[in-house]
Formats: structure tokens, C-alpha cells, sequence
């Protein structure tokens, strides 16, 4: 008898499976995804995150109590006749996705501020494993928690090693490649790198990519790894610095290059090509990862950023471009004076921007460089009045594939640190020309991040660096409020929604 009335509490909470139901392909973190990926949704959609509804085409709630709607499943038939009913239905095992939609859905007699208050309150009664949101932080005309991130440790630093600089992007065949440096305490500092198939959500185990044993022809130590993916070919390449001592004049770039994502690597010195003519003492990768340009005249050029320094002093940014694919390389102007780290971006009338973290008298700021000639030199700056006090380390473009002079096309997103150190991802207009919204997703200090935008699920996927290690959190591109943008590009609403349900980010209400 106690199993009926669990089965019958379970319908009336509107349950997506029964407990010998789960998807056997996919990882037991992803085991709760909605059955329901197919069900043709109405006019209005409805969309919820670890409590949070997002309403399409209105403003953001706490989403109503389970509780509540249990308790009164059915107020238009009687008790009697509705027990009858669902006691049929968990005999015949049969209990279809129409169904549980029916009975969620029924409407309730309480108000709703009381239905507010009582889903706040039985949320966090049942489910004590729902964390607070990471920081208190108000959108510009908007407030939304912080829910429905999941994040994935790659690395966990101890006293025998410690890992850093995270570079991270995606294949044409929908696969994440992770970079990073591992630093063994007393040791040289190696380049590894790991992959995943799901979208950030699981990974695969780390493998070396550049240490002394692999690549022999210069350095012994390799650091600031750099992605650039053609997707022409499909080939992936990952820059580094190797380096000798602490000598910055010795310093050389090389990169290594796979054809099939990742499984085999062939390796290369850059130095020659990428110093040309220019009378550079030192020059190094800036990790991170770069771009294809996809806009103008230029459409089908490779670039990524290195950071190198003239006889007098000055310490630069420089993109460094290739024409061919990858075959041949060369390097631009430097822009800035005492650049540390940088990233390149494309905007869709085709201009690149390096966006530079420089040293000054009073600390260190951000300044963002356009080039109008495919990255051979860089000489307007741009206003970045939307990141405020925030030094941001990566900008990527939000939807890749909008059309040009459309609004999806103008949206930006960064990764930055906020006051205390922690990381969020903020989503612009144009190049932090408007503020569209900021959303933390972790609430510990961080150091060097990287950001990738998978457009056609609507996940933002955020390689982060912190003392305990390298970690990557992929959360809902809803969560900026901009959901309505992302429909309709590479995959159908539909599609996309399913993945969602399976990584967690997304719960059908």
C-alpha cells in the first residue's frame, strides 16, 4: 500500500519517469533530462531553471510551489473520483507525458503572492542541495537569480602540483577542447589538454600535449596555451610559448596541430613566421583562443594574439594571422604599450578587436583596439563603458551565426572578475557599448578565464582558473535574458531544448 501511495504522490508532482526508466546513454548526472524532448510546446513557452521560470515574452518569477499544485491536482473533479483515476492509471503502468502535464498544470485557489512565498519556501525544504546564488548582482531592468550552473573540475591543484591558464573552444565536430598549464612544484611547467563530448558537462582525462619529452626542438618549460580552430578544414591548432630559464629573449612560440580532434598531434616552430621583419626582443602566446573571421573581405582568415616587446621597452599586443589555413603565418602591428594579456574578437562589419589588460601608474586597466584592415594594425579604440570597474579576460560573440545588422549579431559576452574576485559572464551590446545583463557563475576568486559561446544549444561554456585548480562551468544562455535571441539559428527550438533537459540546465515546468 505504501508503494501505491508513493506512485500516486509521484503523479500528482508530475514525475518525468519511473525509477527503472533512465536513459542508460547518458552520464548519471544527466539521468533526471524531461522524456518530453519532442513534445510540441504552445504559443507561450515556459522554462525553468532550479526554481526560476523564464517566462518567453515576460518578466522573471519564482516558479510556483510542487507542493501547492499536489495539493490540489484536480479542483474541478472531486477527490474520490481523481484517486480513483490515478489508482487505474498505476495499475496499467501507464502513465503518459500528457498526462503528468495535465495534472502539474491545473490551476490553484491561492493568490499569488502566497504561491510566491510557498514555492520560495518548499523549494528549500525539498531540495537542501539548492545552493544560494553565488553574489547579490542586479541587471540593468532585470533581476534573476543564479541557478542551474554545472560545473566540472578538470584539475584539482595540490601541494605537489597547481594548474592555470585555461584556453578553450569548440570543434566543427561539436567537440570542447580544453588547454591549461600544469606546473608541478619544483619542476617545469607542461601544456595538457582534454576534450568533451556533451558540452561541457563531463570530460575526458587530461593528456600531456607539450613537456620536454614531446616537443624537443626549443624550451623546457611551455605555458600560455593558445586554441584556433579552422572551420575550413577542421584542423585544430594550439599555440605556446616554449621557454628557456627566465629568459624572455629565448622565448619562442610553436604550435601543435591535429586533424582529427584531438586523437594525434604533429608539432611545429612558429618563431620565424611570426617574428618576419620586426625587431622584437621576446615575444609570447597570450592564452586564451582565437578566431576564424567569418565577416568582409577578409572572411576565412585564422588569427590569435601574441604579446611581444620592442628594444625600447614597449610591450604590446600583435594578432597573428594566417591566409592559408594554417600553412603560413604572419604578425600585424603591435597596439598598446604595456600589455600583459590579451583576446581577440571579430565584430560583424568584419573589424577585429584586441581587447588588452595593461599595466598602469595607478594599476592595471582594459582598452579595446579595432583594426579595419584584417589585424595588420589596430588604431581605434573602443568604449568599454559596460564593464564599469571590471577587468574582463575574454570576449566572444554570442551568436556567431546571426545575420549581419541584425540585433542578435550585435551581442557580446564577457567573462570578467568582479570587486571581490569572483567570475561572471556579462552579455553586451556591440563591444561593451550597452550592458544587457551580469550573471556570476561561481562564487569563488578567480584568476584567468575563457568563454565559448555554443550558439545552437544556447550554452555558454566558461574555462575558469582558481588556487584550487581548473574547472568548467556551463550554464543556460537564458540566464542573460537572452534566450529569445538564440532560437532558430543551427539546431530547431526543440533540439536545443533537449539538450538542455539533459545537461540540467533547463526543466520543463
Amino acid at each position: 500500500m505504501a508503494g501505491f501511495w508513493q506512485r500516486l504522490k509521484r503523479l500528482f508532482r508530475g514525475s518525468s519517469a519511473r525509477d527503472d526508466e533512465r536513459d542508460s546513454r547518458l552520464p548519471l548526472a544527466l539521468e533526471s533530462a524531461n522524456k518530453e524532448a519532442d513534445k510540441v510546446e504552445g504559443e507561450r513557452k515556459v522554462y525553468e531553471s532550479s526554481g526560476v521560470v523564464i517566462l518567453e515574452g515576460s518578466t522573471v518569477g519564482e516558479s510556483p510551489s510542487k507542493e501547492t499544485a499536489a495539493a490540489n491536482p484536480a479542483p474541478n473533479l472531486p477527490e474520490e473520483k481523481a484517486v480513483a483515476e490515478a489508482e487505474e492509471k498505476v495499475k496499467d503502468s501507464e502513465v503518459t507525458g500528457n498526462d503528468q502535464g495535465a495534472v502539474a498544470t491545473q490551476p490553484t485557489e491561492t493568490s499569488e503572492s502566497d504561491s510566491d512565498a510557498a514555492g520560495q519556501d518548499t523549494v528549500a525544504s525539498e531540495d537542501p542541495s539548492l545552493q544560494p546564488p553565488a553574489e547579490a548582482v542586479v541587471e540593468p531592468d532585470r533581476k534573476l537569480p543564479v541557478h542551474g550552473v554545472k560545473t566540472a573540475d578538470i584539475c584539482a591543484a595540490n601541494a605537489q602540483e597547481t594548474y592555470g591558464a585555461p584556453a578553450i573552444d569548440r570543434t566543427p565536430g561539436r567537440k570542447l577542447i580544453l588547454a591549461f598549464e600544469k606546473r608541478p612544484q619544483g619542476g617545469q611547467t607542461q601544456v595538457w589538454y582534454t576534450r568533451s563530448e556533451d558540452h561541457g558537462i563531463s570530460w575526458e582525462e587530461p593528456r600531456v600535449l607539450f613537456d620536454s619529452e614531446t616537443y624537443t626542438d626549443s624550451g623546457e618549460c611551455f605555458t600560455d596555451p593558445q586554441i584556433i580552430i579552422s572551420q575550413v578544414t577542421g584542423r585544430v591548432f594550439i599555440a605556446v610559448t616554449t621557454r628557456t630559464d627566465d629568459d624572455d629573449s629565448k622565448n619562442r612560440i610553436a604550435v601543435a596541430f591535429t586533424d582529427d580532434e584531438g586523437d594525434s598531434w604533429r608539432y611545429r616552430d612558429l618563431t620565424s613566421l611570426v617574428d618576419g621583419d620586426q625587431s622584437w626582443v621576446s615575444r609570447r602566446t597570450a592564452h586564451g583562443h582565437g578566431v576564424q573571421m567569418r565577416h568582409g573581405i577578409w572572411t576565412g582568415r585564422l588569427a590569435y594574439v601574441a604579446v611581444a616587446t620592442e628594444a625600447d621597452g614597449k610591450r604590446g599586443a600583435v594578432a597573428v594571422c594566417s591566409d592559408d589555413q594554417g600553412i603560413s603565418w604572419w604578425a600585424g602591428k603591435l597596439a598598446g604599450e604595456r600589455v600583459i594579456q590579451a583576446t581577440i574578437t571579430e565584430l560583424t562589419n568584419g573589424e577585429l578587436v584586441l581587447g588588452c589588460l595593461e599595466e598602469t601608474d595607478e594599476g592595471l586597466t582594459f582598452n579595446a583596439y579595432a583594426s579595419a584592415d584584417g589585424g595588420r594594425s589596430f588604431t581605434r579604440s573602443l568604449d568599454k563603458k559596460a564593464f564599469g570597474k571590471a577587468l574582463p579576460v575574454a570576449v566572444e560573440r554570442a551568436f556567431y551565426s546571426a545575420p549581419e545588422h541584425t540585433e542578435q549579431s550585435r551581442v557580446m559576452l564577457a567573462v570578467a572578475r568582479n570587486q571581490n574576485g569572483q567570475g561572471t559572464v556579462r552579455s553586451m551590446f556591440d563591444f561593451a557599448s550597452e550592458l544587457l545583463g551580469i550573471v556570476p557563475f561561481t562564487s569563488h576568486p578567480v584568476n584567468s578565464l575563457d568563454v565559448v559561446s555554443l550558439e545552437d544549444i544556447r550554452i555558454i561554456a566558461v574555462a575558469y582558473e582558481t588556487d584550487s585548480g581548473i574547472s568548467v562551468a556551463a550554464l543556460c544562455i537564458d540566464s542573460l535574458s537572452l534566450k529569445y535571441l538564440a532560437v532558430g539559428w543551427n539546431a530547431t527550438e526543440a533540439e536545443q531544448n533537449q539538450v538542455l533537459r539533459r545537461a540540467g540546465l533547463i526543466t520543463r515546468k
